[in-house]
């Protein structure tokens, strides 16, 4: 199994690649960005949601071995992985790096209601929590889909509402969330905005199923 790629700028993605290599664990691999010259980063059991720094020197991931506690280990592969955060109450992952590199936002739900958990990377203090309007838990299928805006003030999201999908956005600042697409139709699996924000890339489609009785006939 190999998750989504992450963009590690013009050069590398990271992702999560399971059972490679004869092993029963789930890590996080780099490759350059046509798939070749992997490199495993990480060691652990259940590692997850890989996102990189801006400043293309660490990964970002969720151990869920560990009680989903996130470190971060070298892009480059020249150190072991290290806990930087601790856990957070109710996190299902996602991923997202602030475009200064300074704040992580991770994908919560402590009680139900999801909300972004928001991290000052340079403090040891709470993150600042924030309440999600519509958010699309299993819009992607997989792994939950979140990026800052590329002005770092606010997190781009899919969100739900009479079972259609839009890009909504997130202020940082407690405000309701509202949709930047205007969809009529389908589910979204993923999306990303452009470094400048000038671009939006989205992956949309529905899933088709048929329901066939079987009922069993006496002769």
């Amino acid at each position: 199994m190999i998750s989504t790629p992450s963009s590690c700028g013009e050069d590398y993605v990271v992702l999560t690649w399971a059972l490679h290599g004869g092993t029963s664990a789930v890590n996080i691999w780099r490759t350059d960005v046509d798939g070749s010259a992997p490199l495993k980063l990480t060691d652990g059991k259940l590692d997850f949601f890989p996102v990189c720094s801006p400043d293309k020197k660490w990964v970002y991931y969720i151990d869920f071995a560990s009680d989903r506690v996130i470190h971060r280990v070298p892009l480059d592969g020249s150190g072991k992985a290290e806990a930087i955060l601790p856990r957070v109450s109710g996190s299902i992952g996602g991923l997202s790096v602030s475009p200064d590199g300074k704040r992580l936002a991770i994908v919560v739900a402590p009680e139900g209601a999801v909300k972004f958990a928001v991290f000052d990377l340079a403090s040891s203090n709470p993150p600042k929590m924030i309440n999600v309007s519509n958010y699309a838990r299993a819009a992607s299928g997989s792994s939950p889909c979140m990026q800052f805006t590329p002005d770092g003030s606010a997190i781009a999201y899919i969100g739900r509402e009479n079972a259609i999908d839009n890009i909504w956005v997130q202020t940082l600042d407690g405000s309701s969330g509202h949709p930047i697409t205007d969809f009529k139709t389908e589910q979204i699996w993923s999306f990303s905005l452009s470094p400048d924000g000038k671009s939006l890339a989205v992956l949309r489609g529905h899933w088709d199923s048929d329901v066939i009785l079987l009922q069993e006939t006496k002769q």
